[in-house]
């Protein structure tokens, strides 16, 4: 499953930019995002951010470009422009600095700060065919996002242990080995037994 990474502001000027890169490709990181925050930065999710100039934002964009170019092996490896500065500079601001992102060489653009879905409709039209990436949740206009989801969930079964003692109310009949199974046990079994093993002869 290509796994995507936040690299934040890039932790530094272009030559850091590059190393988070390279760094990150290694790792085996499908992709990453690079923003548009100072580095004293915040969570995008949260009001009072600020953002750095369109040049600097852009020789970050262009720091990891250069960067994934360099990799050996013509590298699939996918970089993400995000811009928070909808909240602070407005949307114009916000689609003229993914634009020139996508200029730049970037893969995608993220957006952070859409109120409305008329507004990420517009936004994904005016950038189109570079393929836009937004939050569901927080200060962007949806608040349907799984993690928000998974704690309630987490929480609710967390307060049924406490009241009963148990969690047979929460695991809903999953038994261990059910949940193994969906945590990728018959995969494991099956590898196992190819490779002429047996330590699942009996589970």
């Amino acid at each position: 499953m290509p796994v995507i990474a936040d690299a934040d502001t890039g932790f530094g000027g272009p030559a850091m930019v590059a190393r988070t890169v390279t760094k990150y490709a290694k790792a085996g990181v499908a992709a990453l995002h690079i923003e548009d925050q100072v580095q004293t930065k915040r969570c995008g999710h949260l009001l009072g951010k600020q953002v750095v100039s369109r040049d600097e934002f852009i020789t970050r964009v262009r720091a990891a470009v250069l960067a994934r170019d360099a990799i050996p092996g013509d590298s699939d490896f996918v970089i993400i422009a995000r811009t928070d500065s909808a909240q602070v500079l407005g949307m114009e601001e916000a689609v003229t600095r993914l634009h020139l992102a996508s200029k730049a060489g970037a893969d995608v653009c993220f957006i952070e700060g859409v109120r409305t879905k008329q507004l990420l409709e517009s936004t994904v039209a005016a950038l189109a065919p570079k393929p836009v990436s937004f939050v569901l949740g927080s200060v962007t206009f949806s608040n349907k996002i799984s993690c928000v989801a998974m704690v309630h969930a987490v929480r609710a079964a967390m307060h049924s242990l406490k009241k009963t003692g148990t969690d047979f109310t929460s695991a809903h009949g999953m038994d261990p080995k059910t949940f193994f199974q969906v945590m990728g046990l018959d995969d494991v079994v099956e590898f196992d037994t190819r490779a002429g093993g047996s330590a699942f002869e009996a589970i």
